[in-house]
């Protein structure tokens, strides 16, 4: 699964009984484990076996922090406005590191994730980088994308026998 590739699997119908739940905590890596934790309930409610809520909690981690790695947030002034190239400015460069916003949608037997964020400076992932191999062999999709100043890491799980 190439990081910069596009997959229709990552972003399934999302049926009438889909259930969505969103977290956004601050950009550092001392929150991760707020999302590994409600990923690992998120599987198990789906009906997940032990060693899949284990992969979903591992693959979850690892996109988290692949994210963080491989970005470099967006400087914002205090009113908002982005900051130039370079800018000194106090409101600016004091500003905390930003959210790391992530969205799981539970639908049928399948647990998509989305863990996404602001930057101005991205670097992806390699395919055959330790991280991505890690997370292509814990879910069946995993998608690097960047649309403007978005980043955005998308897997998918789905569950054994589900359909």
């Amino acid at each position: 699964m190439d990081p910069q590739g596009r997959s229709e699997q990552v972003s399934p119908q999302v049926g009438a009984l889909a259930e969505t739940v969103m977290i956004q905590v601050p950009a550092d890596p001392d929150y991760l484990p707020v999302i590994r934790s409600a990923s690992a309930h998120l599987a198990t409610r789906l009906g997940c076996t032990l060693p899949e809520v284990a992969d979903v909690r591992l693959a979850v981690d690892e996109a988290g922090g692949l994210l963080l790695r491989h970005t470099v947030r967006e400087l914002r002034t205090a009113d908002g406005a982005a900051a130039a190239d370079g800018a000194t400015d106090a409101a600016a460069t004091d500003a905390p590191d930003g959210d790391l916003e992530c969205r799981f949608v539970l639908d049928g037997s399948a647990l998509q994730v989305v863990l996404s964020r602001q930057a101005r400076d991205v670097v992806a992932p390699r395919k055959d980088d330790f991280g991505w191999t890690i997370l292509s062999a814990l879910v069946d999709d995993i998608v690097w994308r960047v649309e403007g100043t978005a980043v955005r890491v998308e897997i998918l799980k789905r569950r054994a026998g589900g359909g």
